[in-house]
């Protein structure tokens, strides 16, 4: 019997069995999932290859290898053809063009940052169409940066604790279609939403131990979290539905132009795909 489960005026035919690997080639302690305009979804791993390539329907079309890279958190597409990976234990972002060649290495893992200095354990990180990042960061830290396109540093904030303005686990980060800089602070249970230069400006509840953000072509914004759902939030932050991820933690999520769903399940090492309905 088919699955089909809503979310906000949708409905989704659950498939889980789309990936089509060669024999003796599993997922392998995946983290992060994306799409580009091409249709093509980029599964991260941590492990080697790092990178997995797919067509939308699960032919694998290439794999990235780079042995120095083995614990990629999150990573994002950017609209210049880019692949920024975070790779959390060597304190770093890596730039790589579609073809899986480093352009471009912030940071330096030999020389953690500091509380409140860039990086100690980074989770993910946002590119604006100036060629800004933005890195939350992390595990080690409790802080956003804001970096140029070089990698220099324009400024820093958060601290420990619940505030506004503070974080517990900075887990992800997304720059949106707005300008705003949303940052999926996890312990804390919120969204925390800020402008460029760090301003709070609201949060986005009615989460438990959110994981991933991504905002679809509509500005319509997609957030996994531990209960384990994915839920779906207006611009505004308006909850507009909920389902359920049918696995133990989403820790990734991205949206096709199609409207279809993926979700990077951890543990499980399954990409579901959730596939919108007409």
């Amino acid at each position: 019997m088919m699955e089909v489960f809503s979310l906000g005026h949708h409905q989704y035919r659950v498939k889980r069995d789309w990936i089509k690997l060669p024999q003796n080639k599993p997922l392998n302690h995946i983290s992060g999932v994306s799409t580009d305009n091409d249709g093509h979804i980029y599964v991260l791993q941590r492990s080697n290859p790092f990178m997995l390539i797919f067509s939308n329907d699960g032919e694998l079309l290439d794999e990235w290898y780079d042995e120095t890279l083995s614990d990629g958190h999150y990573f994002r597409l950017t609209n210049d053809g880019r692949v920024c990976v975070v790779d959390r234990n060597h304190h770093r972002i890596v730039i790589f063009n579609r073809s899986g060649q480093i352009l471009q290495v912030i940071g330096d893992q030999q020389n953690p940052g500091r509380l409140g200095i860039p990086f100690n354990h980074p989770t993910d990180v946002s590119v604006t169409d100036q060629g800004n990042f933005f890195v939350s960061d992390g595990y080690g830290n409790f802080s956003v940066h804001h970096l140029d396109s070089n990698g220099e540093l324009i400024n820093t904030w958060g601290k420990p604790g619940k505030g506004k303005g503070e974080f517990t686990v900075p887990h992800s980060v997304l720059v949106d279609q707005r300008d705003r800089v949303l940052v999926v602070d996890r312990e804390n249970n919120r969204v925390q939403i800020f402008n460029q230069s760090g301003n709070y400006l609201g949060e986005i509840n009615h989460l438990y131990r959110p994981m991933n953000i991504y905002e679809d072509k509509d500005g319509f914004l997609y957030v996994t979290d531990q209960t384990p759902t994915v839920k779906l939030f207006h611009s505004n932050g308006e909850l507009l539905g909920r389902f359920l991820t049918l696995g133990t933690i989403g820790h990734g999520v991205t949206v096709d132009e199609n409207g279809d769903v993926y979700i990077a399940e951890m543990f499980h090492d399954e990409i579901i795909k959730f596939i919108r309905l007409s």
